[in-house]
């Protein structure tokens, strides 16, 4: 994929050039990576902001949106941050759970979280540990007394370390099973009764995907990951109000910075500062608009803007933990 190039087209006015881009010229796409399959929230993401803000970008160039899936979007991050192009011509769509890996030492990340440009998020959100009810799974109490099977993208997704640290924190017998490219596959593994769960299921793609196995009690929702708990379930309870240490609480808030930061856009690192800024405008005004808020409503997506710089601010917080807090969520991530 070596070689997009930002289209912008040539003749424009100096002012809406791309400061130092040796690519404003010509017209063509500009790319999105997307981190993990089609059809999931991620990849609603990406094609949500293809369609809509190009119209603040100089040029108006196209965005089209690929996806390359793998161990919770790291596959993507490496490739955003060590071959594709420095030029402004490739975005990606990451999963946050991007920025923990490479704290916790993930010999699989080629990155560093900290030089990435992230433009921002859509919106923050609440992660879920959801079972599928047959099973006969119904409390995280069932969960310690009877093995249930996990589907997971894998190592570095949130479907992974959270099943996890709730069986080193809580004694569940959840049993990971890794390798599905992403939701559009873990759908129908739950299904087919492949797996029994989803934990860490976002309640924006659930929302927007599989609504209607809330609605009719195909799932059953034993668990909340975020910093607070959302009303909109009120018999699961906070994943971090069971923790009984401080420093669990904290390695808790350290790992459910996917919900702070749900669904990022981000360029490679090394853009010129003006070309970084010129997106992180762009995807703000995008936020913004009345036609993409429409669209995401259609989808059934919530859009409450998380800025860049706020963005930039959450990983210095998180690299400032002290290590103590660090190490233990290292451990609850399996990579200790």
């Amino acid at each position: 994929m070596a070689g997009f190039r930002i289209a912008l087209a040539a003749g424009l006015a100096g002012s809406l050039a791309l400061a130092g881009s040796a690519t404003a010229q010509g017209n063509k796409p500009i790319t999105i990576i997307v981190g993990f399959g089609s059809g999931g929230a991620y990849y609603m993401t990406g094609l949500l902001v293809s369609q809509h803000m190009p119209k603040y970008l100089p040029g108006s160039p196209k965005i089209i949106v690929k996806t390359m899936p793998g161990a919770g979007s790291i596959v993507a991050t490496n490739y955003l941050a060590n071959i594709a192009p420095k030029d402004g011509s490739v975005l990606g769509v990451i999963g946050a759970g991007t920025i923990t890996e490479a704290m916790f030492g993930n010999n699989k990340v080629k990155y560093d979280p900290r030089k990435l440009g992230w433009l921002g998020s859509m919106s923050s959100g609440v992660n879920l540990c959801t079972i599928w009810a047959e099973s006969g799974i119904k409390t995280i109490a069932d969960a310690t007394k009877k093995e249930v099977t996990a589907g997971s993208t894998g190592r570095g997704s949130r479907t992974f370390t959270y099943p996890l640290a709730m069986n080193i924190l809580l004694g569940t017998k959840f049993k990971i099973v890794s390798g599905y490219k992403g939701l559009n596959h873990l759908q129908p593994a739950l299904e087919k009764r492949e797996v029994d769960s989803v934990c860490g299921y976002a309640w924006e793609g659930l929302k927007a995907q599989k609504l209607a196995w809330v609605q009719e009690g195909k799932l059953n929702i034993i668990a909340q990951f975020a910093r607070t708990k959302s009303p909109l379930f009120p018999n699961a309870p906070l994943m971090r109000d069971l923790v009984k240490t401080d420093t669990g609480k904290k390695a808790l808030d350290l790992m459910v910075i996917d919900t702070l930061i749900a669904w990022p856009v981000v360029t490679p690192p090394g853009l010129p500062a003006k070309t970084l800024a010129m997106y992180r405008d762009a995807f703000a005004k995008t936020m913004k608009d009345p036609d993409f808020i429409a669209a995401a409503k259609k989808a059934k997506r919530d859009v409450d803007l998380v800025s860049g710089e706020e963005v930039d601010k959450v990983i210095a917080e998180a690299y400032a933990y002290p290590k103590a807090v660090i190490d233990k969520a290292k451990e609850l991530s399996g990579l200790k």
